[in-house]
């Protein structure tokens, strides 16, 4: 169980740290991503005010005065460099139009291309441009995005914008690589010392399972003498004064006891051994078989009825012995709480690699509060804890464990009018 937990909270912590993680990514990716759109668009903005070319390219390190394209003029000095920021936005807007690649193309009424023009003619070719053209008129918006390049169609004009972001793209892209490289390098790290933590935190915990389960182990032992003792000498007294009711209701405390210590130290045995029991192939029908057919003449001197459907020559790996134990606490628990005149039924199925085994008995329905607790230690549905049905509330938990063992599924269904079924599922 300890072994469980600490698996289950080293997988929340890391699914936490995984989804942290990549949500900070994400986000800071979005908002890069975003800034390049709004960025692209911006320019676009400008080159349109500006009939498609540059509003301004600043100074070279020679301090010459700024170039207003299309103009043919130098500005004049810096009462035309502060026009022109006034006009377009500030320095900053500026700048983005200085740092970003465009072309702009001219069109017929058709949308062929007639001519463009761009400050990196290099970068293009005319087949380039004419299937930019083309998918950027059949998108049919005014402004749009094909790939890493933006662009704005004009149509009074005539004319098509296009701001190429490869590089700012291609930037983002390897901001995103490296934020997730990062990211999973502090995820490993953080993952390295939660697991470190949760075994430390753990590990008294664990410490004093282990003690508990020796403890249950060593008393169980302890406790088997006393009671041989206690047992032997009532025989002997029945022996020899007679059987009387005070004397019967020691034996069967007795005998109530010591079943008591023989499933304490079956369940201390399973959990000290967890995952080390033998595992053979055996025929499963022949097991169930053996061990159900005992309980048809103890059902049927009690006036009831027991139906076994259980098919020969159905195989299953697993420990032989534990599953008869398994059958045998089903059937006993049916047979208790069945109704007078009621019925048993004890069924085996093949599904595929599956092996589904059922116990049926009529009688009164568990209360569906109880169904979620009726395979913990010592719970017992009669919370009275009248002696009317023997057991000690152990029978159904040393199931589920035979269960786990095997790496299945037990589960109950009970509903009024129709009895109670436990299903389990290897």
């Amino acid at each position: 169980m300890i072994k469980t937990l600490k698996i289950r909270l080293i997988l929340v912590v890391l699914c936490g740290l995984l989804l942290a993680s990549a949500g900070l990514v994400a986000v800071i990716n979005y908002r890069n991503v975003k800034s390049v759109e709004n960025q692209a668009y911006e320019v676009l903005q400008m080159l349109a005010e500006n009939g498609g070319q540059r509003p301004i390219r600043l100074p070279d390190q020679a301090g010459q005065p700024p170039e207003i394209p299309g103009s043919g003029e130098k500005g004049t000095g810096f009462a035309g460099r502060e026009n022109m920021l006034r006009r377009f936005g500030g320095a900053e807007r500026l700048n983005a139009v200085g740092l970003a690649n465009y072309y702009t193309v001219r069109l017929d009424e058709a949308g062929g291309v007639l001519s463009w023009q761009s400050d990196r003619a290099d970068l293009y070719t005319d087949e380039d441009i004419a299937a930019l053209a083309a998918e950027a008129l059949a998108q049919g918006r005014e402004t749009g995005r094909v790939d890493t390049q933006f662009y704005r169609l004009m149509k009074t004009e005539q004319q098509l914008i296009v701001v190429d972001a490869r590089l700012e793209m291609l930037n983002a892209r390897q901001v995103l690589r490296t934020t997730a490289l990062v990211a999973l390098a502090e995820d490993a790290l953080l993952s390295a010392a939660a697991v470190f933590l949760i075994r430390r935190v753990v590990r008294p915990v664990d410490e004093a399972m282990e003690k508990q389960k020796q403890f249950v182990s060593d008393a169980s032992h302890e406790l088997k003498t006393p009671l041989a003792v206690i047992s032997a000498n009532a025989e002997a007294l029945a022996a020899e004064v007679g059987q009387s009711k005070p004397l019967e209701y020691i034996q069967s405390e007795v005998r109530r006891t010591d079943q008591l210590i023989q499933n304490l130290l079956t369940l201390a045995r399973m959990e000290k051994h967890t995952g080390k029991i033998p595992m053979e192939k055996f025929d499963l029908g022949r097991a169930l078989t053996e061990v159900s057919l005992p309980f048809e003449s103890a059902v049927f001197e009690a006036g009831k009825r027991m139906d076994i459907h259980i098919p020969r020559h159905v195989t299953y790996t697993g420990n032989e012995e534990m599953i008869k134990q398994l059958a045998v606490i089903l059937l006993s628990n049916a047979e208790k709480y069945s109704d007078a005149g009621g019925s048993i039924a004890v069924t085996l199925e093949s599904k595929g690699d599956r092996r589904i085994f059922t116990v049926h008995n009529t009688g009164p329905a568990i209360p569906r509060e109880a169904q979620e607790k009726i395979f913990d230690r010592f719970y017992r549905v009669d919370s009275s804890h009248n002696r009317e049905v023997e057991g000690n509330g152990l029978g159904l938990a040393i199931a589920r464990n035979i269960v786990e063992l095997h790496k299945g599924r037990i589960a109950v269904s009970s509903e009024e009018g129709k009895g109670t079924a436990f299903t389990v599922t290897l």
